[in-house]
């Protein structure tokens, strides 16, 4: 076997004794076939190596190739660095890596070798002899928390893309702790009360958000509730793109602001700047005020009632601005939303008539006195609008620059006046 194990080794395996990933467990330094491993889970089939500065990469993915062809294992990789600095962030990922992965010995029948107990410290109790089963406890039954996590996800895969995730947050939330937390010391814990509850709301279709009653965007944390839309990763790219356009801009108007994402987010990278958020909702408004305090940026952020759709709306702007965001309705009456969507986030905020393009209509055509000489104006779009958006934009004397998000799709218009 190997000498004496390096400190983010040490680290790791005292975080993978105690943490205890669902009940399942690792083993420290495995032979398999002439391979000496770092950390092995027998029932993932997962092998966990932590790698220094100076291993070679290919190697590596020779090494692990191989041993998934000849024993069917996968293998996690981590950087000593990471160890060091980031645990929880290793822990998380670990988790997510192991949920993904089947379990080797679910099902086998009682003739075949059979599943080993549990390992045990001192003192402990076998985790399998306590922990009730589905049938018997469900998500809320007084069992344990690893246990009605697996229940909870196998549940929710009828309502979420993302359903072991969704559980963890809901079980973090009921906890008191964050997720990391949760999956480092409390798998073995009792079930809180407070979960059966929050997951009823999520199988429900209500977003994960709503119910924790925040969402982080740009590396924000943001209040948000049913009077405002649930900030999207997508709508990210509008902020990249605003701040990449004018970096020096002292003047930022948001329309629509919703729950302030947009224009906080931009805020929050200029602080020589000052911005007004528009919405015609009183609840958005209070939603937007609450985080601009939140994120200390209230005296830098005006939250305004406006309505561009009504007459002289634009009186108490004052001056132009260098930069304007824009994320306003633009989903087709007809389209057919996922509930979770159509049945808990504000209609107001999400139909624009029968194309989607009635907002843009509207607004489009009022930017350019809202926008100093060099001002620039982002619109976020639906993935097949680009065209018909860019239209209304030339009518109105813009010419049109396509950024597209993270997955490769059309998501906002750089909106600039004709030289």
């Amino acid at each position: 076997m190997r000498g004496n194990p390096t400190e983010p080794e040490r680290r790791l395996w005292t975080a993978l004794r105690d943490g205890r990933f669902d009940g399942f467990k690792f083993r420290r330094q495995a032979v398999l076939g002439n391979r000496i491993v770092d950390f092995f889970c027998p029932a993932k089939g997962l092998i966990v190596e932590v790698d220094g500065q100076t291993h070679d990469p290919e190697t590596d993915a020779r090494r692990d190739r191989a041993v998934e062809r000849d024993f069917g294992f996968k293998t996690f990789r981590v950087k000593n660095l990471d160890v060091m600095t980031n645990l929880d962030g290793v822990l998380i990922a670990l988790g997510e890596r192991l949920a993904g992965l089947p379990d080797r010995w679910a099902g086998r029948p009682a003739a075949t070798t059979p599943r080993p107990p549990p390992l045990k410290r001192r003192g402990s109790r076998s985790r399998d002899a306590e922990a009730p089963s589905s049938s018997e406890e469900g998500v809320g039954g007084g069992g344990l928390v690893a246990q009605a996590l697996r229940d909870a996800a196998l549940r929710l895969g009828a309502t979420s893309d993302t359903p072991r995730l969704d559980a963890e947050l809901l079980m973090a939330e009921a906890l008191g702790v964050s997720r990391s937390e949760l999956l480092l010391r409390h798998m073995d814990r009792p079930v809180p009360g407070a979960f059966a509850a929050l997951f009823e709301r999520r199988a429900e279709h209500e977003p994960i958000a709503y119910i924790l009653g925040r969402q982080e965007f740009f590396g924000l944390e943001l209040r948000v509730t049913p009077a405002v839309l649930i900030p999207r990763g997508d709508s990210e790219a509008l902020v990249e793109a605003a701040l990449a356009a004018r970096p020096d801009a002292t003047r930022v108007l948001d329309c629509g602001t919703g729950s302030g994402a947009l224009l906080l987010a931009v805020l929050s990278w200029l602080p020589d700047a000052r911005g007004i958020g528009i919405d015609r909702s009183a609840a958005a408004l209070a939603v937007a005020r609450d985080n601009a305090a939140r994120l200390g940026l209230a005296d830098r952020a005006r939250m305004i009632a406006a309505d561009w759709d009504a007459p002289d709306w634009d009186g108490p702007l004052g001056e132009p601005f260098d930069l304007i965001l824009a994320n306003p309705p633009y989903v087709e009456d007809a389209a057919d939303l996922a509930p979770s969507v159509h049945a808990h986030e504000p209609h107001g905020a999400l139909f624009a008539g029968p194309e989607g393009l009635d907002a843009y209509r509207v607004l489009i055509p009022q930017l350019p006195h809202l926008l100093a000489p060099a001002g620039v104006a982002l619109i976020e779009i639906g993935a097949a609008q680009a065209e018909a958006v860019a239209a209304i934009a030339a009518g109105a004397g813009f010419a049109a620059r396509l950024h597209r998000d993270l997955g490769g799709r059309p998501r906002v218009l750089e909106l600039s006046r004709v030289q």
